[in-house]
């Protein structure tokens, strides 16, 4: 099947990158692919100062991964757009491969699903998120109006695909978990048994959304338990309330914080090091931290947010906790420490199978278009 994906990609930074990448590979095996990504995703008035593209680590765009891969869609140029629908009408796919997860990107996918629906190109968009964390009305009005416009549609959890169906009730959908993201594994000084400190991970961008705050919170309610934190990601809004929080907490001696974007050789470092990866969010639908930590083997200790209770066994996986309570989030991390034998690692590989693989998800997407055809 010829398969046409319009994503971001490496060296774009991000989890959005990373699904999209480890998505291209499993559809490179398999089928004709024409990669398309981008030569600037947004503005910077909109998404700041931080830089958008990888240049911690080689920062390498994957060229030798992908037969008909380039980088020429500008978002904010439509003579890019009309280029980019040319190179597909010159391709002929039989699907195009659209994801989703802000409605920055309503003008240029509204743009091209008319094209396609004029062209006769059937269109999947993968629902990354239905809805922007930072949701509102218009941002609901807009979500609304490109998704009952695409061919096919999949989502991560059962909450999204509930809510995918009253948006789009007639449009064909499925629902996939969100495959586990594989890196490479880091090697890590062992300390002894005398030395053992449990160490905590807190991972990716800090947004309020995600609950650092009630994390750090929890970890000061746990004094008697021999623990470290680690905070790594950029900050979306600065660092001050968090280290006026650790100092008013007195757990500065416990927290580290590592407020930047880490390159993926860095950040398997953390993961590695990990004994527990902490998601104390206040809301969310799927998480790729999750889905990073599960690339690990690492034990989970999330909030029962949105479809975290699908891919975290409570007891087994990891574990799920109150939302927005510090002191249920401390009593998760005394569970762990009391239930250290389990074997957590073992666990993941067993739950995640064929369930959490990209071959899975590219099935899936296989087996909707033999059905719509």
């Amino acid at each position: 099947m010829k398969i046409c994906l319009i994503a971001p990609v490496p060296p774009f930074r991000g989890g959005i990158a990373k699904y999209c990448h480890s998505l291209a590979q499993e559809l490179e095996k398999r089928h004709e692919l024409l990669l398309l990504s981008y030569s600037r995703q947004y503005p910077k008035l909109l998404y700041g100062a931080k830089p958008q593209v990888d240049s911690v680590g080689d920062g390498a765009r994957p060229q030798a991964d992908f037969s008909r891969l380039s980088y020429d869609i500008d978002s904010l140029r439509p003579s890019t757009w009309q280029e980019a629908a040319r190179r597909i009408d010159d391709f002929a796919p039989h699907l195009v491969l659209l994801p989703w997860w802000v409605t920055y990107w309503t003008p240029f996918y509204a743009w091209l699903l008319h094209h396609f629906r004029q062209q006769g190109i059937s269109s999947l968009i993968l629902c990354i998120n239905v809805y922007d964390h930072e949701d509102s009305p218009l941002k609901k009005l807009l979500t609304r109006y490109i998704l009952r416009r695409a061919d096919l549609l999949i989502v991560h959890s059962e909450e999204e695909r509930v809510a995918l169906r009253e948006i789009a009730p007639s449009t064909p959908l499925r629902k996939q978990l969100l495959p586990i993201f594989s890196y490479p594994v880091a090697a890590v000084p062992r300390e002894t048994e005398a030395q053992r400190t449990v160490n905590l991970l807190f991972f990716g961008f800090v947004r309020s959304y995600k609950g650092l705050d009630l994390l750090l919170r929890a970890v000061a309610l746990v004094k008697e338990l021999d623990l470290r934190l680690s905070v790594v990601g950029e900050f979306w809004e600065g660092t001050e309330e968090y280290l006026t929080l650790v100092r008013g907490l007195g757990i500065g001696d416990r927290v580290e914080l590592v407020p930047t974007y880490v390159a993926e050789e860095e950040m398997a470092r953390y993961f590695a090091r990990a004994d527990l990866v902490v998601l104390p969010y206040r809301s969310a639908n799927t998480s790729g931290v999750i889905a990073t930590s599960y690339g690990f083997g690492k034990p989970v200790l999330a909030t029962d947010v949105g479809g975290f209770h699908e891919v975290v066994l409570d007891g087994c996986t990891g574990k799920l906790v109150r939302p927005g309570d510090p002191q249920a989030i401390a009593d998760g991390i005394r569970w762990f420490f009391a239930n250290r034998e389990i074997t957590f690692a073992e666990n993941i590989a067993s739950f995640v199978g064929d369930r959490m693989s990209w071959g899975s998800l590219v099935t899936t997407m296989e087996e909707m278009v033999a059905h719509a055809g």
